[in-house]
């Protein structure tokens, strides 16, 4: 017997001669043999398994699978039952090798008959025999298989999942994801979830196998991925398990992976992105998913399978950066997204990265921008040498960097500056490049790249200076020499930081004093945040620091040896009559030289080097690098300084004016005598009357020196300026000073402050309007922030060539800006210009621009700075910024002292101004719009603070701050409320604060500013709870929360307990907090602030969502309900919606939407019948003016002027409802009941706009319009398909829900109608959608009804075209609409045809459903009308229009042929 292979017909041996089948296989092919031999191959297939093998032959193929062989791909079988049968026997006693090869053949040997018997016993050895789990598999793929046996398979795959090795998880997985049907599919994901555990399966492959390759990780995704892209309903299932998985923890490498794959996913990429975004964002009401360092951790330890979906990894972080605020947790997931994968891929996936990052920074969005160039310095910190290769893409962002935000610019120079300096920047060619691009940024003559080299030096200084640096340096240098060259290297990485400080003063001395203070703004920041060697800190204390006592220190002696003064100098403001140091800012005043006081008291010209601007615009800033310098030389102490606490301000000399009333011109000045102080308002004003007398004599002081002449106003202007930001710097050096005394002066000072700022606002507001107008950047005492300062010079405010003309050299005569040969340098904007540069910046330069705008067609847009009546109208922008060492004079403690000072509440308005705008620029997510390129969105730092540390610092640095302030801030906003109870003689008030400290001191004039302080306080505790990064900003594991610290903080204030926050249960915590936000609630008085409360009440109620669930509410009494939390907000609600508030205009649409919706979703009641109570009651009652009005449920907020905003409040709400009803647990009776109760409030809402006045009409209409297309898709998606299982119970209150449902529909009938005869287009917009939607309902009961065999009960009609009243309306374009020359053609067409029957229908047709009985709207079937041609406007010859009128003639004929009419 010759046994061949059955492959083929034919055969090749290498003689080249062909071989036919074997005899057995040509022997089953005769009918009459095929049974017998059958049997006896069968049968003798056992005998030849022992004896395989003894040949030593190893490489030939067994007796017993050449036997097999013969049997597979027959033609046909007579008796495949018996064949079956045999084989299945002989499976039971064969060795597993064999049992595989008979696994295996089965599927080519059986008939489709037998497959239900195969599959049986298939079934039963996966429990048998596991190791023959994976053929036994891959046959049951390839076998038609029923259900049951599929689930019996699943079942025995799933158990044994957990204990498979590594290589068989993909056949495992892809047997379990390609069996499974849409019905099963999420309990079997589910299953997976739980079960395969992949971190440690691969983790103890990899420890068993040496080889990378033989990670089986890339192999079991490639299984889920391939399955996922085949089989729609294993998307759809997996991608809902993981939106509806809430458990913290419970999110896996699977999920995330998952995730990616279906990003890939062009039909399901949007969906995944809402998925992520409810995971990762941070949402009060659920807890955080997919934390960065899940992400981190996830690709640190499967690199290669995220390397595979690289491009979905960067996709989904790309979008996050779009998407994310500022500091948000997206913002936080997608750097650690890209840095992981930075970190642990390769050259490939690492210059995507880089790539991608560059286009980010080139979108124009200020949140995109941040985010990007953040991960450019968190990769630069973390990975330095695996950046290096990339650094071009970085570098190239500097021909560009001009576009934007300073912030921007210094991150990125900081990143560059962290790559140039690997190796302590010696022999660096890219060292050499940053530092050419910065020298010549400094020594441009436009102000904007002065910024920016001197961000780029300082950052580069900041790099190099640093400890780490130096270290680096040193151990490189050591490396592989004696460590005797070590000193060396470090000494001459010194040497180059030294230079670069010596360039960038050079520069400056070359520039402007605002060029100067910029450069000591930016090296106080980096000493203060990053630090510097100490080398360095030493040199530049001793180098520049040091000048300051010279500049502008000295004592009542030296003032009297520098001026004509007849008695002694009048010094201001001193807090220590025995100190001698003075502050002379009238030395340097520039104003007081023009208006000509110097020269009447000065003896001699001060040594000063002569620069463009004043040099009184380096003191706050050259103050502050004093005291950050001082305190890292010296632990944090300012002993050696603290004399600058306490001394005077030498503002102005006492002085008489001799003729009030004479010009400007021939106003003479005498000195007064120093000891004379009656009746001479500028030597009170030189003292301390200003801070020191009570409020009415102030002001009184105010409005005498306000009829000052101008020039003397303007000059007092100058040095009260200079005087408020000294005293801001002065507390930012010693707010957080320990010493008790230190910190009582500090206090003083605080209170002084607010009153010197309201002297200088009103002195400014008097000069508004004259040709000496004040404004800190023209009077050069505020670095200019516009880009456009030095190139616009035609608008007088950016191009400013004062007198007298600053000169370096000989200057003879200047006229306006005709220039002689004689002057060489010129003041212009704040910068030194030649002759040549001035005349092509003012002629050359805006002639040009102007003329190419006006080519262009466009009007030249105005330049960003800023108006001068601005700092009269608004000054706190161009203050110097209380940082955040100011904000600790806020602090309290436990135990308040008796003897401590006490702010003012001006005092304390001024901090909590300052710290509300610190909270609200960083906590406060913004919606960024995306700006084009080259325009850089406004900052929000202070003007006159060029590197504010608050602009600088993350949300996170912000939120750690106000964290320590937060028990203070309760203290106060106590205190504050005690004092306006107080004032108000409020009895309960007092009674219920009566535990509020005394930490404000008041009079009777601070009734205003109290009540500004709530305000404030308020919004800053608001901002904090409703902060998107609270629950997430927790440092370590072993520590409190911020969330328990600032819930810690509102129960204690509450409670009046100091109970260890960790002893209270986290539910109880809540409540704690919520009782005393409730209690704050009970005493606001505006409308403003009770809003605020309540959101805090939300957030507060939002951080245990875990308590007062849904079922234990529906067993509570009515009180109960009321006084749960939710109870509790949605009756404050009602009460701000009842209330009669003073200031009711100050609520914005959005604050009434709130309050609607807090007081229908918050309801401990049936929400649904109080959203039907708003729809068929309130609404429609504060839109009636009728006086007859029952107003028993009117609330008094809402008007006609309030009506839409509580109209879309209630139709969100409805839809909301729909939403969070579980309806799938409902009983029968219960949704319809539930349904009718919805279609009900619906048909009342539709109603109300068949109501409204003309005004009103048009806005409720589009959001009646939007909210509609949302219930039509509820209701089909969600309430008819619950309705059809319950149809044959419930069949005629159905029917009945279904009959009320047709009204509402009608009603968007309308709607839709009116949009076309109005011609609105916001209403247009939406008309599309919703009659699709609306054609979707109707077929969707169509189908309900045919499921149920009630086609009887719904009938298909025409409606006439009616408007939202109900009249009838055309369905065409009015007539007003068309041309004038097609009605003349019309005319033409009429008096030649006669009159064309039926050419327009009565009205559009639209279907709607009919239950029951006819409605009247029904009109007999026509046939459609005839649809008009488009007639072109343009002229036409008399031939063409009679010919297009014969040929309308013609069509018409034909329709009106096919319609049955007779022609006329």
């Amino acid at each position: 017997m010759t046994l061949g292979t059955p492959d083929s017909a034919t055969t090749h041996v290498s003689g080249g001669l062909p071989q036919t089948e074997s005899l057995v296989r040509l022997m089953l092919g005769v009918d009459a043999l095929q049974s017998r031999l059958v049997a006896t191959l069968v049968d003798k297939f056992p005998e030849y398994i022992g004896d395989e093998g003894t040949d030593g032959d190893a490489s030939a193929t067994k007796v017993s699978v050449k036997i097999l062989r013969q049997l597979r791909w027959l033609d046909y079988v007579l008796d495949s039952g018996a064949l079956t049968e045999k084989l299945l026997e002989t499976l039971g006693f064969v060795p597993p090798d064999m049992q595989r090869e008979i696994v295996v053949a089965l599927p080519d040997i059986i008939s489709d008959s037998d497959n239900t018997q195969v599959s049986k016993v298939l079934a039963s050895m996966l429990k048998e025999t596991p190791e023959l789990m994976l053929p036994v598999l891959d046959t049951l793929g390839s076998l038609d298989c029923a259900p049951a046996l599929l689930q019996e398979a699943r079942n025995s795959v799933i158990s044994h999942l957990a204990s498979a090795e590594p290589i068989e998880l993909p056949v495992l997985l892809r047997f379990l994801l390609q069996s499974v049907s849409a019905d099963a599919a999420a309990p079997v994901i589910m299953r997976i979830r739980k079960r395969l555990d992949v971190d440690s399966i691969v983790l103890a492959s990899r420890q068993r196998s040496t080889l990378a390759d033989q990670s089986p990780d890339v192999l079991i995704f490639d299984a889920i991925a391939t399955s996922l892209r085949s089989h729609k309903h294993l998307r759809d299932a997996w991608l809902k398990i993981i939106a509806s998985d809430a458990n913290v923890g419970s999110q896996t490498t699977l999920d995330l992976v998952v995730l990616l794959i279906l990003h890939q996913i062009t039909t399901h990429t949007k969906r995944v992105e809402s998925v992520l975004k409810a995971k990762i964002d941070i949402v009060s009401s659920q807890p955080i998913a997919y934390t960065p360092a899940l992400f981190e951790s996830n690709i640190a330890r499967f690199p290669a399978v995220f390397s595979v979906y690289f491009p979905a990894l960067v996709s989904v972080s790309g979008w996050l950066i779009q998407t994310s605020a500022l500091g948000s947790q997206g913002a936080r997931v997608a750097t650690s997204i890209l840095v992981s994968a930075f970190g642990a891929m390769g050259m490939f996936q690492r210059q995507e990265i880089s790539g991608e990052l560059a286009v980010h920074i080139g979108s124009g969005n200020a949140n995109e921008i941040d985010t990007a160039a953040h991960i450019y310095l968190e990769l630069a910190t973390k990975h330095p040498y695996e950046l290096r290769p990339f650094a071009v893409f970085i570098k190239g962002l500097l021909d560009y960097v001009d576009n934007l935000d300073i912030t921007h610019v210094r991150t990125i120079f900081d990143t560059l500056g962290i790559l140039s300096t690997l190796a302590g920047g010696s022999d660096d060619s890219m060292f050499s490049d940053l530092y050419i691009f910065v020298r010549k940024q400094l020594s441009s003559v436009f102000p904007k790249y002065n910024r920016i080299g001197v961000v780029g030096t300082v950052s580069l200084l900041r790099q190099l200076g640093s400890e780490h640096t130096l270290e680096a340096a040193q151990a490189d240098e050591c490396g592989g020499s004696s460590m005797s060259q070590a000193p060396r290297a470090n000494i001459q990485a010194l040497r180059r930081a030294v230079q670069l400080l010596e360039m960038l003063m050079d520069s400056g001395r070359h520039q402007s004093w605002t060029f100067i203070s910029m450069t000591y703004d930016e090296l106080a920041h980096i000493v203060e945040t990053h630090g510097l060697h100490q080398q360095l800190l030493t040199w530049l204390h001793e180098n520049v620091s040091s000048k300051f006592a010279a500049q502008f220190l000295g004592d009542v002696e030296d003032l009297n040896q520098r001026y004509m003064l007849s008695g002694h100098a009048s010094v201001a403001l001193s807090l220590d009559d025995d100190e001698a140091a003075v502050l002379d800012v009238f030395n340097h005043n520039d104003d007081a030289e023009a208006s000509g006081l110097h020269a009447a008291t000065k003896r001699a010209d001060s040594d000063v080097t002569r620069l463009c601007g004043c040099v009184l615009s380096c003191l706050p800033s050259l103050l502050r690098l004093i005291q950050v310098c001082e305190k890292a030389l010296g632990d944090g102490s300012l002993g050696e300084i603290d004399a600058l606490l306490v001394c005077g301000i030498y503002l102005l000399p006492p002085i008489d004016i001799a003729s009030p009333h004479s010009t400007p011109a021939s106003l003479q000045y005498n000195m007064a005598q120093s000891d004379d102080s009656s009746g001479n308002a500028s030597l009170l004003l030189a003292g301390n009357a200003l801070v020191g007398i009570d409020e009415d004599s102030r002001l009184d002081l105010i409005k005498s020196v306000c009829r000052w002449p101008v020039d003397l106003r303007r000059a007092l202007c100058t040095s009260l300026y200079v005087a408020v930001n000294w005293f801001r710097e002065v507390i930012n050096a010693f707010a957080d000073q320990d010493s008790d005394e230190v910190r009582a002066k500090v206090v003083l000072r605080v209170n002084q402050l607010e009153q010197i700022e309201s002297g200088l606002e009103a002195l400014a507001e008097s000069l508004s309007g004259t040709s000496s107008e004040f404004h800190p950047q023209r009077a050069g005492l505020v670095p200019e922030m516009s880009d456009t300062a030095a190139r616009t010079a035609t608008n007088g405010l950016a191009l400013r060539i004062p007198g007298p003309t600053t000169v370096i050299e000989s200057v003879t005569e200047n006229v306006g800006l005709g220039l002689k040969e004689g002057s060489f340098m010129v003041d212009v904007g704040g910068l030194l210009l030649s002759q040549e540069d001035t005349h092509k910046l003012v002629h050359g330069t805006n002639n040009d621009g102007d003329a190419s705008a006006k080519k262009r067609g466009r009007k030249r847009k105005s330049t960003g700075v800023l108006p001068v009546h601005d700092f009269a109208k608004e000054l706190h922008p161009f203050l110097r910024e209380l940082s955040f060492s100011a904000f600790d004079i806020l602090k309290l403690g436990d135990q308040v002292s008796e003897h401590r000072p006490l702010l003012s509440a001006r005092g304390l308005s001024v901090i909590l101004r300052e710290l509300h705008a610190a909270v609200a620029s960083k906590l406060v997510r913004r919606a960024e719009k995306r700006v084009p390129w080259g325009k850089p969105p406004p900052s929000f730092g202070a003007l006159a603070t060029f590197s504010s540390n608050i602009a600088n610092s993350s949300a996170r640095d912000v939120f750690s701050r106000v964290r320590g302030l937060f028990p203070s801030l309760l203290q106060y906003l106590d205190a504050c409320l005690h004092v306006r109870a107080r004032f108000r003689n409020d009895v309960d008030e007092l009674e219920q604060l009566s535990h509020a400290p005394r930490v404000v001191a008041v009079d009777s004039s601070d009734v205003s500013v109290v009540e500004l302080c709530i305000d404030r306080l308020l919004h800053i505790v608001s901002i904090v709870l409703s902060w998107d990064g609270l629950q997430a900003d927790s440092d370590h594991t072993n520590k409190p929360s911020s969330l328990t610290l600032v819930l810690g903080a509102l129960a204690r204030q509450g409670h009046r307990t100091h109970d260890e926050i960790s002893s209270i249960v986290p539910s109880v915590l809540v409540r704690r907090a919520f009782d005393y936000l409730h209690s704050v609630a009970q005493t606001v008085a505006t409308s403003i602030r009770a809003i605020d409360v309540l959101r805090m009440l939300v957030a507060v109620r939002s951080f245990a969502p875990s308590c007062e669930p849904v079922d234990e509410i529906m067993g509570m009494t009515n009180e109960q309900r009321n006084a749960t939390m939710d109870g509790r907000i949605s009756e404050m609600a009602r009460c701000v919606l009842d209330a009669k508030w003073d200031n009711a205009q100050e609520l914005r649409p959005a604050d009434l939407e709130l309050l609607v919706g807090l007081h229908v979703m918050r309801c401990p009641h049936n929400r649904l019948d109080l959203a039907y109570t708003y729809a068929a009651h309130i609404l429609p009652q504060s839109i009636d003016t009728r006086s007859d009005v029952d107003d028993s449920v009117a609330l008094a907020t809402l008007k006609p002027a309030t009506f839409a905003s509580a109209y879309k409040a209630v139709s969100q709400a409805l839809a909301t409802i729909i939403q969070d009803s579980q309806l799938a647990s409902m009983g029968s009776s219960d949704m319809v009941q539930f349904s009718g109760r919805v279609v009900d409030t619906w048909v009342e809402l539709t109603r109300i706009t068949q109501t409204l006045s003309t005004p009103l009409q048009r806005t409720v209409l589009v959001v009646a319009l939007r909210s509609g297309l949302t219930m039509t898709d509820l209701f089909t998606k969600t309430i008819l398909p619950i309705l059809d299982s319950c149809f044959f119970t419930h069949r005629d209150n159905i029917i009945a829900v279904l009959e009320r449902m047709r009204k509402a529909t009608r009603i968007l009938q309308s709607i839709c109608n009116h949009s076309k005869a109005s011609q609105d287009t916001r209403l247009q917009s939406a008309v599309p959608q919703t009659k699709r939607k609306l054609e979707q309902l109707i077929f969707q009961v169509y189908v309900l009804m045919g499921n149920n065999d009630s086609m009887g009960a719904v009938t298909l009609g025409r409606l006439k075209h009616r408007g939202v009243r109900g009249e009838v309306v055309s369905s065409q374009i009015p007539r007003g609409y068309e041309s004038e020359e097609e009605s003349e053609e019309e005319a033409e067409e009429e008096e030649e045809g006669g009159e064309a029957e039926g050419e327009e229908a009565e009205g559009e047709e639209e279907e709607d459903v009919r239950m029951e009985s006819a409605s009247d709207d029904n009109v007999p079937d026509q046939p459609p009308p005839p649809t008009k041609r488009n007639r072109s406007t343009t002229a036409r010859s008399k031939v063409g229009k009679r010919m297009e009128v014969l040929q309308r003639k013609e069509i018409l004929a034909k329709r009106r042929k096919s319609a049955g009419h007779k022609d006329t």
